[in-house]
């Protein structure tokens, strides 16, 4: 499996799940929805995990950070939002 952490930067949220997964020892790759290109791959995968996203109130965009675990056809198999979410995949 491999794991994609879509983030912002400046955000602290993001900047502990980086933490957290690194002291975990997970390999990611990490999207800075800044980006144009990291955007348009988010894009991608959006449609495919759209219903399932906790949105921000004010905004209605996405709560970030993101993480998606996505096998090796793409298909999206677990994702989380926020730290204490994401921290539950690894127990």
């Amino acid at each position: 499996m491999n794991y994609e952490l879509y983030t912002v930067p400046k955000c602290d949220g993001c900047d502990d799940v980086k933490n957290f997964l690194n002291e975990k020892g997970v390999q990611y790759s990490v999207y800075n929805l800044r980006e144009p290109e990291h955007k348009k791959y988010y894009g991608k995968i959006y449609s495919k995990i759209d219903g399932k996203l906790k949105r921000n109130v004010s905004d209605n965009l996405a709560l970030l950070p993101l993480l998606v675990e996505v096998n090796e056809n793409r298909e999206v198999k677990r994702l989380a939002q926020r730290l204490e979410e994401i921290t539950k995949l690894f127990d």
